[in-house]
């Protein structure tokens, strides 16, 4: 055996997949980015002040945009600790302030009802509608990894049967070969199975934050033009900018703990 089929070895074919699944990825993270840069900004606007804290700083910030509007309808105060404490009857809505309420109780910290769980359902419903209407876009951290183990696995297996077929041929059929590719590929295909079901199991779980497509930058960037105008500059739209240090009434701001 000489020439091209000669110096095409098994392990060399290994390497040349792999570089090629690595080609793949980079290829899938690109195409993802340029698909998230390109998102429409056709009429995108913030349905309330929730949407623009999500867009700002995502989950923490909505949690303290709901603590602050809490705070000035006088549902929340604040304790000698910087403890959050529930007042009065809950908000009849939204869901997301009824959650905050409800995680105050007593006396909680910001930083421990942004962990609560009864939090999870209000701010899942927010970023679902935020995906939906293409202000943010969701990550999927194995997004794309069985599509480039198939990648891997057709220019494996493609080469070895070309590499077989050429043996055959020559009449110099090499078992050991036959045996290497059979291998490969089967441990390719159990890759692709396993990936199969991380990407399920990741595509499960949420990340943190969602980050702003071109469209959600669009809408923040007009509710921060808007409140240096003096426009919707309540103490709800002022934290979903800046935090729960801009709440305009520095007693309260001061003995808050930040989330």
């Amino acid at each position: 055996m000489n020439g091209f089929w000669a110096a095409l070895s098994p392990m060399l074919l290994v390497y040349v997949a792999t570089a090629a699944g690595l080609v793949s990825i980079l290829a899938t993270g690109k195409d993802k980015l340029a698909k998230q840069a390109s998102a429409p900004e056709s009429a995108a606007v913030p349905r309330d002040v929730y949407d623009v804290a999500y867009l700002a700083d995502g989950r923490p910030r909505v949690v303290e945009t709901a603590i602050a509007a809490l705070l000035a309808r006088g549902q929340l105060q604040v304790g000698s600790s910087g403890e959050v404490v529930s007042v009065g009857s809950p908000p009849v809505s939204p869901p997301l302030e009824q959650a905050v309420h409800q995680a105050a109780g007593r006396g909680r910290l910001a930083s421990w009802i942004a962990r609560s769980s009864a939090l999870k359902p209000a701010i899942r419903a927010l970023e679902t509608d935020l995906v939906q209407r293409q202000l943010v876009s969701r990550r999927r951290p194995m997004t794309g990894l069985g599509y480039t183990l198939t990648a891997v696995a057709v220019v494996v297996l493609a080469a070895g049967v070309a590499r077989l077929v050429y043996d055959v041929g020559r009449s110099h059929l090499n078992v050991l070969v036959l045996l290497v590719f059979a291998e490969v590929g089967l441990a390719l295909w159990l890759c692709l199975v396993g990936s199969q079901r991380i990407t399920k199991k990741f595509g499960q779980r949420k990340v943190s934050s969602l980050p702003p497509t071109t469209a959600g930058t669009t809408v923040l960037a007009r509710a921060e033009q808007q409140a240096s105008g003096g426009q919707n500059t309540g103490p709800a739209e002022l934290v979903a900018l800046s935090g729960l240090a801009a709440y305009p009434d520095k007693r309260i701001s001061g003995g808050l703990m930040p989330i």
